[in-house]
């Protein structure tokens, strides 16, 4: 008996395990990078402060000189908070849309769940925090 328990136990331990592998592959962080054959765009008319940070969006698209878009592809809003001060990035939502521009899937990150991020000089986020710091 305690034999068939244990079993049962690992065998719903692995099965909520996979949807946690799945949800790695599609986690905000993974989806705010982009892939070859995407192109990103700095959105202007999102900058906004709020005292010494600074929040704006990124948007991920395909590159119509990449080749034929895939049937299966999402492009992508992120957001961003700067702190100009400590010239940070930290990364707060991602917004998936399909192909109609409707919103599938909407991904926030809660205060305290990324760490700011200190972009290398040269980096496209360096570029942005620049930009959006006014340096």
């Amino acid at each position: 008996m305690h034999r068939r328990i244990s079993i049962v136990v690992v065998a719903l331990l692995l099965a909520l395990m996979r949807p946690v592998v799945a949800q790695e592959e599609t986690s905000a962080e993974a989806l705010a990078v982009a892939q070859p054959g995407e192109r990103v765009a700095l959105e202007r008319d999102t900058i906004a402060q709020y005292g010494t940070q600074t929040r704006f969006e990124v948007t991920i698209t395909w590159d119509a000189s990449a080749g034929a878009r895939p049937a299966t592809y999402r492009p992508r809003a992120v957001r961003y908070v700067a702190d100009c001060q400590a010239a940070t990035l930290m990364l707060v939502a991602v917004g998936v849309f399909d192909s109609s521009g409707q919103l599938m899937k909407s991904l926030i990150l809660p205060p305290g769940a990324a760490d700011p991020i200190t972009p290398a000089a040269g980096t496209q986020e360096h570029k942005w925090l620049k930009e959006v710091c006014g340096r």
